[in-house]
């Protein structure tokens, strides 16, 4: 994101708490828009965005008073508002607000969506996650995880290509002081997953079977030996090419049952 524009709709917690902790580059570049001071427009005030704008053209507007350039929309919380809109709403405002922005001149390069996943049914949850690029989901780390006073999580990453590839990794991590993230390694036997490759590509189809299905050196050379049907030796070709001396000739002996007529049968058609 160097060099974008990031435009923050906060709903959960003032714009001050949400900036603290940031290098001075990044909060230069934060354009925050105010949904959480008066998200239902209790107070008549102006400024602001409230819960009710957040619609494509009402994302895009906002995003023309930011300067020109690549943007990107960071949602929080995305719970918050499913929490006071339908699902299918929510939907088609992240599905359209790329092409509204594009409509005004801004090109919207990534959306960045909280999501409070204990908050929701598992089946909304499923939803937008199948709706999205790229997926981190953060949850406890089991115990024994980690050292010291470190507070591990565990990190489920999940990257769909455009390729149509799907990744999908798992690491523990712990947030130092300053913010400051701390890799802790991969869980044991933890290997990456793509979705795209085959999962039976690397089985051996002819393994535990009763019987054999491969050939021996021996077994192979006496089944090459074994002349096929369709296939004539020289000496038969040469006796099937050869030109016979007597003629073959067909003999029809009409008997009684036999109704022959001489004249045409369609002569009488006008065709």
């Amino acid at each position: 994101m160097r060099g974008e524009s990031i435009h923050v709709f906060g709903f959960e917690i003032p714009e001050e708490e949400f900036r603290a902790g940031f290098d001075p580059d990044v909060t230069v570049r934060l354009l925050y828009q105010d949904g959480f001071t008066d998200p239902l427009r209790w107070t008549g005030e102006a400024g602001g965005f409230g819960g009710e704008e957040f619609t494509a053209l009402g994302v895009a507007g906002q995003l023309a008073r930011g300067p020109a350039g690549p943007a990107t929309v960071v949602l929080d919380s995305l719970s918050w508002l499913l929490l006071r809109q339908p699902l299918p709403v929510i939907c088609q405002a992240l599905a359209q607000i790329p092409r509204a922005a594009a409509s005004a001149g801004l090109r919207v390069t990534r959306i960045l969506a909280l999501l409070h996943g204990d908050l929701h049914p598992p089946g909304l949850v499923e939803t937008l996650r199948s709706l999205a690029r790229a997926v981190v989901g953060v949850g406890p780390a089991p115990e024994g995880v980690g050292s010291g006073g470190d507070a591990p999580r565990l990190a489920s990453m999940l990257q769909r290509k455009g390729t149509g590839k799907v990744l999908e990794k798992e690491e523990y991590f712990t947030i130092l002081s300053g913010f400051t993230p701390k890799a802790l390694g991969e869980p044991t036997g933890s290997v990456p997953r793509d979705e795209d490759a085959d999962p039976h590509s690397a089985a051996d189809p002819a393994a535990n079977l009763t019987f054999n299905l491969r050939l021996s050196d021996t077994e192979r050379r006496a089944r090459d030996g074994v002349p096929l049907p369709f296939h004539f030796s020289a000496q038969k070709k040469s006796s099937l090419l050869e030109a016979s001396d007597s003629a073959g000739k067909i003999y029809y002996e009409p008997d009684a049952a036999d109704d022959l007529d001489e004249e045409d049968p369609d002569d009488d058609l006008d065709v």
